[in-house]
């Protein structure tokens, strides 16, 4: 045993020399290369918490789709593990006690190599007989460590190998351990990193798993059932071998009699308590029940984190990142608003339900922060995943993000005409007389040329005549909007909704052919919301005259804080003044009008405070339409809501794809507009959402000459009720679809056969 002990003196202190046989010169450079603080950086999982800090998921893989540009999507991966590693006073005393008594019960007497169970384990290797027993807890620590850290196959069958060399390199990085680690470090490391049972690794994740508590509050009967497992997971796992297992823990507990740390009566009244489990399926991702109505959400958070070049070069590398750094993602979602959206959009129109919902629409949502760009809630009304009535489909975001390719969004797309009018000091009282329908142009593209005219009719026959500004836009005339963008130009409008963030539905510039559709800027109908895009997309445009002309891209994540504390770069909103303050005031001052004005589109519609809206139905003049939108604010949070056929062309109109539950009635209507389900929708949701205190908007001076041709609100006549236009048109042509599955409908206005939307 002394020549062995000089062998193996020789072989720590001189690793290099090649005579013992031992190890190799390669070998000891291999392993002398590896730090302590290489030791430390083990996979663990992270999370993605509210802006409250509440957890909504753990990630610890990674299988998600990854967009880099139209007809390019590839699958992204990374595989980790579930674990949680925690401080030393983070673990229960019983716990401490009971991996010391079974696994290494002199660790606190002996340093890193413990003499006579490594001379052991060396008669073992000399006589052929695998490596076993002898290891310190330090030594098991560094093992465990070189397992999880493994980048390769190579380097996981080296740490565990079961020969001499291995048990050599083991014990000299255990002695450099000991230099820079307390005992009780240790003794965490090695506890954070033991295996029980895949995927949960580590003593706060089988606290979790096993019996849905921490490690923390872990007692003696669960400590010393969790301590017995590491010796042989498999063998002893409480859940396919629950005999084994409560004799294995019966083993430790009369251990831990033996070496004191417990009494014999402790012990023996212990052994005869069950197994006491509590068997809590650790969960990974979006799916995940902590998710829960923010899945969709947090899908967009995860998706931030991933294609955010700030964070790693490749979109690999942040996966791994994500599934490996033991990241805390905290989110902007503010869960008080989520409630409040989430319950609307299963109120208004619950997918499940035939009697409000027989049409199966889809009711989506998005809550954007004025003046921060925060996204504050996305919900939707279908379960997140896969499975009938469940959907992994964002209808809310840009493809890019996991939604579907774009939405028509109708007259809610008037504000970008509304804004440039404004800008041009168009003001309120400015008067067009405008007939029922008509064929308008010519309007211009960018570079100059002319595009086709477009024939227009209105919700309304009521709405021919005189129409003001003001009420051009609370009545959502048609017609009105066609010959304002011909005035203010229809290059000057897309150009405006450009500024406030506007792409077409999978992220591409305006200024860019889209499918089937030209650039924004040829297509003449672009201002009753002809052209696809995201609500999210939507939702950020109207909180930026909320915020008085402050543009501001929607982001998902506040701040990211990796393992070491440290904070990662987040996703910035950019915010900046997009568009004059006077101008944004002056938008909110006719957009309040559509709540208040009588006989405005969303008349009567309230939520008892200062708040602006916009409706929204895009659909050709002679069917109904296949989609409804409502956008509506307040100083303190936007909103826009989409109504829509999620999977296949749908025409609401009439029963099934009219109704929706309207407060405790079922109400089918003769067509959909954006007052309809959307707008019941929205003021749901604000009647419920985190507005914080009542605050006004902010007024036009009386020196704005916006006022110079009075208020506007002298409306020639009130507005007729409204309804579906029937004055035959041209026939549309097939546009896209929110599902990139669908065959879908767009109404849209083509450049050859040009047809009017329906947009109120």
């Amino acid at each position: 045993m002394s020549a062995l002990g000089g062998v193996l003196v020789a072989a720590i202190m001189v690793p290099a020399v090649g005579t013992i046989g031992i190890v190799t010169k390669n070998a000891a450079n291999k392993f002398e290369s590896l730090s302590t603080k290489a030791l430390a950086e083990v996979p663990q999982r992270s999370e993605i918490l509210n802006r409250e800090g509440h957890l909504m998921a753990y990630i610890y893989d990674v299988d998600a789709s990854y967009f880099y540009k139209p007809g390019d999507i590839k699958p992204v991966t990374a595989a980790g593990i579930d674990r949680d590693p925690v401080s030393f006073d983070q673990i229960a005393p019983t716990m401490r006690s009971a991996i010391v008594a079974i696994e290494d019960s002199r660790y606190y007497e002996h340093g890193a190599i413990d003499f006579k169970g490594t001379m052991r384990a060396l008669v073992n290797d000399l006589e052929h007989k695998p490596v076993q027993g002898g290891s310190t807890i330090a030594q098991q620590y560094v093992k465990n460590v070189l397992i999880l850290s493994a980048k390769d196959q190579a380097a996981a069958g080296d740490a565990t190998s079961e020969t001499l060399s291995r048990k050599i390199h083991e014990l000299r990085l255990a002695i450099a351990v000991e230099h820079q680690m307390s005992r009780d470090q240790i003794l965490a490391g090695y506890l954070n990193d033991a295996y029980f049972v895949y995927p949960a690794v580590g003593v706060e994740v089988a606290a979790e798993t096993y019996f849905h508590t921490t490690a923390a509050k872990l007692t003696l009967p669960e400590s010393a059932l969790l301590a017995g497992m590491v010796e042989n997971p498999a063998a002893y796992d409480p859940i396919a071998h629950p005999t084994k297992a409560l004799e294995r823990r019966n083993t430790v507990l009369a251990r831990m009699a033996q070496v004191g740390m417990i009494t014999k009566a402790t012990a023996l009244a212990t052994e005869k308590l069950p197994l006491g489990l509590h068997v809590t399926a650790q969960q990974n991702g979006c799916t995940s029940t902590s998710a829960r109505s923010a899945a969709f959400f947090c899908d967009y958070a995860e998706q931030a984190v991933l294609r955010d070049s700030k964070l790693g070069k490749t979109p690999a590398d942040r996966a791994e990142l994500l599934a490996t750094g033991g990241l805390k993602i905290y989110t902007t979602l503010d869960p008080t608003d989520q409630r409040a959206a989430d319950n609307a959009v299963n109120d208004v129109l619950p997918s499940d339900n035939s009697t409000y919902n027989p049409g199966r629409l889809a009711d989506a949502e998005a809550l954007v922060q004025p003046g921060t760009g925060r996204i504050r809630a996305i919900a939707e009304d279908r379960g997140y995943g896969s499975g009938p009535g469940r959907t992994t489909i964002d209808y809310a975001a840009t493809t890019p993000y996991d939604g579907g390719i774009g939405v028509q969004t109708g007259s809610s797309s008037k504000l970008f005409t509304l804004i440039t009018a404004l800008e041009q000091n168009i003001p309120f009282g400015f008067s067009i007389t405008v007939p029922n329908s008509a064929t308008d142009g010519p309007y211009f593209d960018c570079n100059g040329a002319q595009t086709s005219p477009f024939q227009v009719v209105n919700a309304s026959a009521g709405d021919a005549g005189p129409q003001t500004l003001y009420t051009g836009t609370t009545f959502s005339v048609n017609t009105f909007y066609a010959a304002l963008e011909k005035k203010v130009g229809l290059c000057q409008v897309v150009t405006t909704a450009a500024q406030l963030g506007m792409t077409w539905g999978n992220g591409t510039s305006l200024f860019k052919s889209y499918g089937n559709q030209p650039p924004a800027d040829d297509l003449a109908s672009f201002t009753l919301g002809s052209a696809n895009v995201a609500p999210l997309s939507m939702a950020a445009a109207y909180a930026t005259v909320a915020a008085r002309g402050v543009y501001c891209t929607p982001i998902a994540i506040n701040k990211i804080v990796a393992d070491t504390g440290k904070s990662l770069p987040a996703p910035s909103a950019g915010c900046h003044q997009a568009i004059p303050q006077t101008v944004a005031d002056a938008v909110n001052y006719i957009l309040q009008g559509v709540l208040t004005q009588p006989g405005a589109t969303a008349a009567g519609r309230g939520i008892g405070r200062p708040a602006a809206a916009k409706t929204g139905t895009a659909g050709s003049a002679t069917t109904p339409p296949p989609s409804a939108a409502f956008a509506g604010y307040t100083p303190t949070l936007a909103g826009y809501v989409w109504v829509g056929g999620p999977t296949h062309t749908v025409y609401m109109g009439g029963y099934p794809y009219g109704c929706y539950r309207d407060g405790a009635e079922a109400t089918c209507a003769g067509s959909m507009f954006g007052d309809d389900a959307p707008g019941q929708t929205w003021e749901t949701t604000f009647l419920h959402a985190n507005l914080g205190p009542p605050l006004a908007f902010v007024p036009v001076p009386l020196t704005s000459p916006l006022w110079r041709s009075g208020t506007g609100q002298s409306a020639p006549k009130p507005k007729t009720k409204k309804t579906t236009p029937t004055k035959p048109t041209q026939g549309g042509s097939p546009g896209p679809n929110p599902n990139p599955t669908s065959t879908g409908h767009g109404g849209h206005c083509p450049k050859q056969i040009p047809v009017c939307p329906l947009s109120d």
